[in-house]
C-alpha cells in the first residue's frame, strides 16, 4: 500500500486521523468518510481540514459548471445546490461519533 502523506500547519495528528477514516473499521457505515454528489453520484473523500474539504467540493462543482457552460442560469443553480448538499453531508458525517 502506498504511503499517504498529509501535512497541515499545527496539525500533528492529521495523517493519523486521515488514515483512521480510510482504513478504520466501519461495519455500520461502509461509506463513512465519503460524501456523494447529488447530481452525478461521484463519491468525494472527506478530508479532515476545512480548507481542503472546501477545495475538494469546489473542484467537483467546477466540473459540473464546465458541463453546463452554455446554460448560465442552470449552471449557477446546479453549482449552489451541489455545494449546499455536499456541505450538509460533511456536517452530518463530522457530527457522527468516532469519525476520527
Amino acid at each position: 500500500m502506498e504511503s499517504i502523506s498529509v501535512k497541515g500547519p499545527n496539525e500533528d495528528n492529521l495523517e493519523e486521523m486521515y488514515l483512521k477514516v480510510i482504513t478504520g473499521p466501519n461495519d455500520n457505515h461502509s461509506k463513512r468518510g465519503f460524501i456523494k454528489c447529488p447530481e452525478c453520484g461521484d463519491e468525494i473523500l472527506m478530508i479532515p481540514t476545512l480548507r481542503q474539504m472546501n477545495q475538494a467540493i469546489e473542484n467537483h462543482v467546477k466540473v459540473h459548471k464546465e458541463i453546463l457552460i452554455d446554460r448560465p442560469i442552470l449552471k449557477q443553480q446546479t453549482a449552489m445546490q451541489i455545494r449546499l448538499d455536499l456541505a450538509q453531508q460533511v456536517l452530518e458525517q463530522a457530527s457522527l461519533p468516532d469519525l476520527f
